[in-house]
């Protein structure tokens, strides 16, 4: 197992030299039950697919293989290599101050951690991706994805810090300008584990908009508040409810009081992603939130419990099982579906690889 991560690691650092690998040039990265595997990338725990293309960004926290520094990456969908995108060897910044005027300046990179992440097509080749960071700061990082070149490229422009008091989890951008993110809890809370455990509620979700800041959305109170994702003409906010077990579509119509619905999960829902067909996909660990704390703040390179996928239609608010797995010592503790066509790629808050199978 040692062997096996020290060559992931070279992996990692011959990609942030300017090199693409292929999945299993370096390590045994044989399937498993029903999954195939891209090795190397680390702590993948949120995965968007670049519009119009074949081309997959993901985060990359802190933690395990990892040590204190996480990373983004791009990932081929179709020949499955990867490589860093940020913070590569020549990391580039552009600030914006006129949109980010309160951002106090670049991330620390020597800390950088990406959680949720999320895009916001553009024109021109170049989209606007949207970043969790727990690194320095707890703040929503902003960066100009540039897709002119052979591979994905990044410029940071900006940054939002989250208000005091609160641990942001995933982003999603709003059609009328700024974004949405969601906030699990008060990280100074000390029996925040026992309420996400209990179901009780610890966080919320915020608005930004340039000039303006956060604002707190009427009615999102919730347990765990973790993925979100926005409605296409933007009066809905789909969001997981992680301590709760459930999904949750509320109003955002400005309203004290907005219609909410709560559709019951079964299990620790974790990032929600936008299918071709319109649904959403939901992802998330089959197994105690103690389970997964214990995993989180272990040192391990890998988390290995049972997960699951459903397929959430938000219109009529029902779920549909995607997949059940139970976990192996390859890959566990999922946190994201992407589908890509016929196939569905997976990702994990621990671990050196990205799941994939067909759905076919």
């Amino acid at each position: 197992m040692r062997a096996s991560f020290t060559a992931a690691l070279a992996i990692v650092i011959a990609a942030a030299l300017g090199g693409a690998r292929p999945a299993a040039a370096d390590e045994p990265c044989n399937p498993v039950d029903r999954l195939n595997f891209v090795c190397g990338p680390l702590n993948s725990e949120d995965l968007v697919q670049v519009p119009g293309t074949t081309w997959i960004i993901a985060s990359g926290m802190d933690g395990g293989a990892a040590g204190q520094r996480g990373s983004l990456h791009w990932i081929d969908s179709v020949d499955k290599t990867w490589a860093i995108l940020f913070p590569d060897g020549n990391p580039q910044m552009r600030w914006d101050k006129a949109t980010y005027g309160d951002c106090p300046g670049p991330p620390d990179l020597s800390t950088f951690s990406a959680h949720g992440i999320n895009l916001r097509p553009g024109a021109g080749g170049t989209d606007t991706l949207y970043v969790v960071n727990h690194g320095g700061r707890e703040s929503i990082e902003v960066f100009a994805l540039d897709m002119r070149g052979s591979a994905p490229a990044v410029i940071w422009t900006g940054c939002a810090v989250m208000p005091p008091h609160t641990w942001p989890n995933a982003v999603a951008p709003l059609p009328d300008g700024g974004f949405v993110v969601t906030d699990m809890f008060d990280p100074q809370d000390p029996k925040v584990s026992a309420e996400l455990a209990a179901g009780a509620d610890t966080g919320a979700v915020y608005e930004w908009h340039p000039h303006k800041g956060f604002a707190l959305l009427p009615g999102s109170r919730m347990s765990g508040n973790n993925g979100i994702e926005v409605s296409p003409d933007g009066k809905w906010v789909y969001v997981a409810a992680w301590g709760g077990k459930a999904v949750v579509r509320l109003a955002r119509d400005g309203g004290a009081a907005p219609r909410r619905d709560v559709l019951p999960a079964g299990f620790l829902v974790d990032n929600l992603r936008r299918a071709p067909d319109g649904t959403l996909v939901v992802a998330g660990q089959n197994v105690p939130a103690s389970d997964v704390f214990a995993c989180f703040r272990s040192p391990a390179p890998r988390c290995t419990q049972p997960w699951r996928l459903a397929r959430w239609d938000v219109k009529a608010m029902k779920l549909q099982p995607l997949a059940s797995q139970p976990g192996n010592p390859e890959f566990g503790d999922a946190t994201v579906g992407l589908q890509i066509g016929s196939d569905m790629f997976v990702g994990t808050f621990r671990g050196d690889r990205v799941a994939y199978f067909s759905l076919k």
